[in-house]
């Protein structure tokens, strides 16, 4: 698992406006056909064994339901125009060991170079992706290796958002950054209100219900509602986002927040696997699969 990456292989350097998706669909603000992407969240390599049992340098089983994973990716039909991680890419925070964080990271990348070359992979910074209270060096540490954390892209007539969620539940180091997400994320749901437009991210807003009691797996009430209300009246559809480790669903309004189950490590009763989210004309469907059980061809 320390072999050094190919430097040729594709990767994501995100700019704030990104080319994802492919032919008609890809950078196109106008509506034009049916289309599908695919949802991973918490591939997290290095954290599915109980910690008592952890070799610090082993993450084969989730390298190994990673890889699966893409097989069954790649050979879906039609392709999907993208996939996207929701966050936790990898388990170590890359301000505690250094080393082990950039050893999971080279992994992470070796693996999901695997992707088929007309499938954009998408990444979402996660809490363990720059630590659960950043600092400026943790988030250029992921800029440098993943590119910007948060970005806009359209695809297929409709606007795609991902945010760095970590700047709403802990960004006290790092205020400047937090601001700058946050203005920009105002202007950007300024200029297009009205439009389709999706969120991704890895902490979610809530789990099942806007006012439930806050925990490590949801956002403070203050500012939950009040981005809630935010992208309620910008017209955001859904935002789909990870961290949970189990799938859950609720909606606040007509916006619908949906928890992805991990591809790395679930921990309730649901198993690995991934989302699939069909994208209609005047709705949206979206079904999970356990990875065994994904369908090789998705119908429109």
């Amino acid at each position: 698992m320390t072999e050094s990456i190919n430097q040729t292989v594709k990767w994501n350097k995100h700019k704030i406006e990104e080319n994802i998706g492919n032919d008609q669909f890809k950078n196109n603000q106008l509506w034009t056909e049916n289309f599908y992407f695919v949802v991973a969240a918490d591939p997290q390599f290095g954290y599915i064994r109980p910690p008592v049992e952890r070799d610090s340098r082993d993450w084969k089983i989730e390298m190994d339901k990673a890889i699966f994973a893409i097989d069954k990716i790649n050979n879906l039909s039609p392709r999907p125009q993208f996939l996207v991680i929701c966050g936790d890419l990898v388990n170590e925070m890359p301000y505690n060991e250094t080393v082990l964080n950039e050893l999971q990271v080279n992994d992470f990348k070796k693996v999901f170079s695997k992707l088929h070359p007309s499938i954009p992979l998408v990444c979402v910074c996660g809490n363990h992706d720059i630590g659960n209270t950043p600092d400026e060096n943790s988030v250029k540490k992921y800029r440098d290796n993943f590119g910007q954390d948060y970005f806009s892209f359209w695809c297929g007539g409709v606007l795609f958002l991902v945010l760095n969620s970590q700047y709403y539940k802990n960004g006290c180091d790092v205020d400047k950054f937090a601001a700058k997400q946050d203005q920009w994320l105002t202007e950007i749901l300024s200029k297009y209100k009205g439009q389709r437009i999706i969120v991704f991210q890895h902490i979610p807003w809530f789990l099942s219900k806007p006012d439930e009691e806050i925990s490590y797996f949801n956002m403070e009430k203050n500012i939950r509602h009040e981005m809630l209300e935010k992208l309620c009246a910008a017209g955001v559809s859904h935002v789909f986002s990870g961290h949970y480790h189990r799938n859950s669903t609720g909606f606040y309004k007509n916006l619908e927040i949906v928890t992805t189950c991990a591809l790395g490590a679930p921990l309730g009763e649901d198993p690995s696997g991934l989302r699939v989210v069909k994208m209609y004309e005047n709705n949206v469907i979206h079904t999970y699969y356990p990875l065994e059980q994904l369908p090789s061809s998705i119908q429109n």
